[in-house]
Formats: C-alpha cells, sequence, structure tokens
C-alpha cells in the first residue's frame, strides 16, 4: 500500500516545491503580496492621506498596484511611488477626490485604463518617459488640471483619455505621437488651440475641438478652438473634416511656436521637456496678468 502512495507524495512534493511562494500582508496603509519574489501593492486599509510606498518590502522589489488598489480612497491627497514601479492596473486610483499632484515613476512601463479617472482635484501630473500609450479614460474627468506634457516616448492617446478635464488649457503633444483615439479632448472646454505633429495619421471620432452642444444632446465643434499644424497633414484634414479653424504652424508665435519647435526638435527628449515647460509658463503668465487687468 505505501509503495502505491510513493508516487503520489512525490508528485505532491514536486508541485509544492515548484509552486509560486505567495504571502498576503499589511504595512502601515497599505495591503500587499508577494509572488516570485516581487511585491505588488493590492489594497488600502483606513483613511490615508499621504502614502509612500517603498521600493523594498520584505527584500522583494515593488513593481506593481494592482487593479483598483486605491479605488475611490478619497482621503489620499499625495502618494509617493517607487523607482521600481513596472505595472499600475486599472482604476488603481479611480475617484480619489483629494489627490493633487503625482509623478509616475521613470520605470513605469504600463499603466491600466481609468487610472486617475474622476482625481477631480488633481493639478500636477510627470509621465513616466517609458510609457507609450495613455490608456482609455486615463486622466478622464480630471477637472483641476490645467496643463500636461506629453512626453516622446507616447506614440498613442486612446479614446477618452482626457475627456471632462474641463480647466485643462495647455498640451503639448509628443512629436513621435500616432494616434488621438475617440474623445480623448472632449469637453476640454478650456483648450483653445492645440499643435498637432505631422507624426499623427490616425484621428478617432471627435477626438479633439468638440463640447457638448449647447442643448446638451450631442457633441459640436468648439467656436474659437484652432488646431495648428504643417500644411497637407493629418490635422488640417480633420480640421477640415469637422469644420475646427485651422492655421498652418509656420505663423504659430510665442507659447505656440515653442510648442511647435519642441514637438519637432531633433533632440526631441529634451527639447520637448525644455520647451514645453517653457510654453506653458508664457501661457499661465498671460492668463495671470490678464486676469489681473480685468480685476484692477
Amino acid at each position: 500500500m505505501l509503495r502505491k502512495l510513493i508516487p503520489f507524495i512525490f508528485s505532491a512534493i514536486i508541485f509544492i516545491t515548484l509552486s509560486p511562494y505567495t504571502s498576503q500582508a499589511e504595512s502601515g496603509d497599505f495591503t500587499y503580496t508577494i509572488i516570485n519574489g516581487e511585491a505588488t501593492v493590492i489594497g488600502f486599509t483606513g483613511e490615508p492621506e499621504t502614502l509612500e510606498i517603498p521600493s523594498v518590502i520584505e527584500g522583494c522589489p515593488v513593481t506593481e498596484i494592482r487593479d483598483n488598489a486605491f479605488f475611490s480612497c478619497t482621503s489620499l491627497r499625495s502618494i509617493t511611488l517607487p523607482d521600481t514601479l513596472r505595472v499600475m492596473g486599472h482604476h488603481c486610483f479611480y475617484a480619489c477626490t483629494s489627490l493633487e499632484r503625482i509623478k509616475l515613476p521613470p520605470s513605469l512601463e504600463e499603466i491600466g485604463m481609468g487610472c486617475f479617472c474622476g482625481c477631480v482635484t488633481l493639478k500636477e501630473v510627470h509621465i513616466s518617459e517609458k510609457l507609450d500609450v495613455l490608456p482609455d479614460s486615463c486622466f478622464r474627468s480630471c477637472t483641476s488640471l490645467e496643463s500636461i506634457i506629453i512626453p516622446q516616448n507616447i506614440a498613442v492617446i486612446e479614446k477618452f483619455c482626457f475627456s471632462g478635464c474641463t480647466n485643462l488649457e495647455n498640451v503639448s503633444l509628443s512629436g513621435r505621437l500616432e494616434q488621438i483615439g475617440s474623445y480623448s479632448f472632449y469637453m476640454c472646454n478650456s483648450l483653445r488651440e492645440l499643435y498637432i505633429p505631422p507624426s499623427v495619421t490616425a484621428f478617432g471620432t471627435e477626438a479633439v475641438g468638440f463640447i457638448p452642444a449647447a442643448d446638451g444632446t450631442s457633441p459640436s465643434s468648439s467656436d474659437g478652438f484652432t488646431i495648428y499644424g504643417e500644411r497637407e497633414s493629418h490635422a488640417q484634414e480633420y480640421a477640415r473634416c469637422n469644420n475646427i479653424a485651422f492655421s498652418d504652424s509656420a505663423a504659430a508665435t510665442g507659447a505656440m511656436a515653442f510648442i511647435r519647435d519642441a514637438a519637432s526638435s531633433a533632440n526631441p527628449a529634451v527639447k520637448l521637456t525644455v520647451c514645453g515647460i517653457a510654453a506653458i509658463l508664457i501661457l499661465l503668465l498671460g492668463i495671470l496678468f490678464h486676469r489681473r487687468g480685468s480685476i484692477s
């Protein structure tokens, strides 16, 4: 009888030995799990206001924040992410309505859809240079976001990415951007102009330049919105087909010229950041002086 059981016992030992080691635990205001020597943040406890996710837990690098990990964590105001982080799951900071700023670490390679959707107080975002896609609804309804610089590695902005960012005024697009998905900048009521580089060859439905119609029933092209771009480009064709004002980028001045030159720079990884920031500062200063003039 014992001899007959030996093969089964041996198989069980092998299975247990080769199975990934998993543990789940709590560290302060968040919970985590360890699988195959890597730590994943899976949730939060209590009502944290400030969080710092360490780069190492129990000797294992923190490489992932799982789907829905901080879903509707309304108390969270700021979070520091480790440089070991590679993946952020779907909706992991969805509806964190008190979150004001976040820096995505340079190690980050993948981000899930709706990651910051509904973060209505989010004012500042630094996007990782390793990402190549900004996913569906990533910053949707971030109504406090006023400016964004899309780094050179981003090739695709998926649908609804910045939809409903009603205070977004300044956008600097990557000179290597290829696709802008449907409704990516829909209902960005404060966005009055956008330089679209010639690298963009695909536009989704009402990708840019559309706001809700006056009756609220359907989208309509925004009066006073202008697309800057190159002649005979896909951007010009998109503007023509959607009755949106188009201006040759060669005529651009001031901040828009900075953004244009940054996107077409021979060394975009450096110049996009510098020129993009300069452009945003110029625009913000203009707005500030305009407001002061109005007040006086």
